[in-house]
């Protein structure tokens, strides 16, 4: 027996009759199933909402139960779900829980510490924020398994110690988890430095982390660390290290190279890299440790470089509009040079625009003022052009003297004429005799993918500003930023093939909302209704399909 509803149209109007009914199999007609009337109660039209929430407290009550008081839905509240429930999916499909437990995570003191660090984890992809800000970014978000036991601030700081105590074992084990075998043998690394700046000098001490150096931000007025990241070819991170920020380059390689070597126990691998940064006792460090490489050689400095490019440069012909690769080998290493007409003709065009304006700008400072007004100095004009030609980064194309009475400024023809000659070429030395000389280009090139790395690090991820004053905090910090990472790349390798970008897939997956709505004196949870677009990103992700049933079951 059931309810049923007949509509019946008369004219513009639709009827719907209320009838009860029930099933039955028909013996004359061979046993069917049909479908008869006991009751027709009248439409619901003129029967009125009233009437038949009185009906359905009349069955309640032919059953002994007490009348449901009946009403409108009532949305209690909606909250952001789509996005972290997203990420926490991918964290489990990963297994990257488990791999915290492998490392030693445990759970401590009445908390979950590998809860706490998924918690920080997701917050870093979805909307970044400090470590006290999280708690109230909580009140916002629908997080299962954080709506009744909400951690405190210092259980955040006690989760991060527990990371960074955890690094040594923990770093191989997550990168197993993003990583297939085949990149541990036989594959490119590519390593790369960048450094983060902070504001203030709230507790510092002795030998402290955080120096003055060379920044990649420009912020040389401000103490900083340096990192070091050693990426997969598909930009995913296989390790970091923190250093101090006075730390130079190139005096990290060996200490990575060999942390490669320990922990990862890599084998045969091709480190790529910027030549500045693998001097010739990195080099020999690598093949001593029986990797290989790949690295650019700095085209403006350096005897070697300038006589392989003179030699390589009597193979181009200089004659069409692609790109041409030319080759040879010295001293057991292999050298190969890559020419691109457009790139050159870009370059010169981009210098001769420079020059022309430095030209201009210098002619403005040596002419002679009139009217009123102090005459300027011969020191003071000559500051002012080298001051000029630093900062436009042309100082080296210029010669500038300065004598008892004036100011000289000569074109530096040697210089210049050097520039020609490198304008559009790329210079790489590589151990690899046998790739062909265009895929050691192109693997050289996929080092921009760490580039890309570190803007997504600094902006999408918001390394900075860093909130932590001690130097584990702040390295425990770096560290959850670049689980973040690993865990970004991914989703950004999953949805190349539409074309969404991992901030927008988050924004658009935010929009899904978990709502409480109230029936009566029911209350369920329900998400709101995915969008096709929400769908194809959650299947490019390999996440299941967000339920549109409430908890207990009920569609809403």
């Amino acid at each position: 027996m059931f309810v049923r509803i007949a509509k019946q149209k008369r004219g513009d109007k639709v009827y719907r009759h209320l009838q009860i009914a029930e099933s039955f199999r028909d013996p004359e007609k061979g046993g069917s199933p049909r479908t008869r009337i006991l009751a027709h109660l009248g439409t619901i039209e003129s029967l009125g909402e009233g009437q038949v929430e009185r009906l359905i407290a009349g069955f309640q009550k032919a059953l002994g139960r007490d009348p449901v008081q009946t009403g409108p839905p009532l949305l209690t509240f909606a909250r952001d779900f789509g996005h972290v429930h997203a990420v926490k999916h991918l964290w489990e499909i990963l297994g990257l829980s488990k791999a915290l437990a492998r490392a030693g995570v445990k759970t401590g003191a009445g908390m979950d510490y590998a809860e706490l660090i998924k918690l920080l984890i997701v917050n870093r992809l979805c909307d970044p924020c400090s470590k006290l800000a999280l708690l109230d970014w909580l009140d916002g978000v629908w997080l299962s398994g954080f709506e009744q036991h909400r951690p405190a601030y210092h259980h955040l700081l006690r989760a991060m110690d527990r990371l960074l105590d955890a690094k040594e074992a923990l770093e191989p084990l997550i990168a197993k988890r993003f990583m297939p075998k085949a990149h541990w043998e036989g594959d490119l690394l590519f390593y790369d430095i960048t450094s983060t700046w902070f504001d203030g000098d709230r507790s510092l001490v002795e030998d402290d982390i955080r120096r003055f150096g060379y920044s990649r931000d420009g912020r040389f007025d401000r103490r900083q660390i340096t990192i070091g990241v050693v990426m997969g070819k598909d930009g995913i991170p296989l390790c970091h290290h923190v250093f101090p920020g006075n730390t130079v380059d190139k005096t990290t390689v060996v200490e990575v190279v060999k942390d490669l070597k320990t922990r990862f126990k890599l084998r045969s691998v091709v480190f790529v890299g910027d030549r500045g940064m693998l001097s010739d006792q990195n080099l020999e460090t690598l093949l001593a440790e029986e990797f290989g490489f790949i690295v650019a050689h700095p085209l403006r400095r350096g005897e070697e470089a300038r006589s392989v490019i003179e030699a390589l440069r009597l193979k181009i012909s200089f004659n069409g509009q692609d790109e041409e690769i030319v080759e040879e080998v010295r001293s057991g290493v292999r050298f190969v040079m890559a020419y691109s007409p457009k790139i050159a003709a870009e370059t010169k065009a981009n210098r001769q625009e420079r020059l022309a304006k430095a030209d201009a700008k210098i002619r403005e400072i040596l002419a002679p003022r009139s009217g009123k007004g102090r005459k300027p100095s011969p020191q003071g004009q000559y500051d002012r052009i080298r001051d000029y030609l630093r900062d436009k980064g042309l100082l080296s194309l210029f010669q500038v003297a300065l004598t008892q009475d004036q100011v000289i400024v000569k074109a530096h023809r040697k210089r210049r004429a050097w520039e020609e000659k490198i304008d559009g070429v790329l210079l790489l030395e590589t151990t690899d005799m046998d790739a062909p000389c265009a895929d050691i280009i192109k693997h050289y090139k996929e080092l921009a993918e760490i580039e890309r790395g570190w803007r997504a690090l600094k902006s999408t991820l918001e390394l900075r500003p860093v909130y932590h004053w001690t130097e584990e905090r702040i390295r425990a910090h770096v560290f959850v930023c670049v689980i973040a990472l690993q865990l970004e790349r991914w989703m950004r390798n999953k949805l190349k093939g539409m074309a969404v970008s991992v901030p927008t897939a988050i924004r658009l997956l935010r929009q899904i909302k978990m709502g409480e709505i109230m029936v009566g004196e029911e209350t369920l949870m329900t998400p709101s209704r995915p969008t096709d677009a929400q769908k194809k990103i959650l299947r490019a992700l390999g996440v299941p399909p967000i339920p549109t049933r409430g908890e207990k079951g009920n569609v809403v």
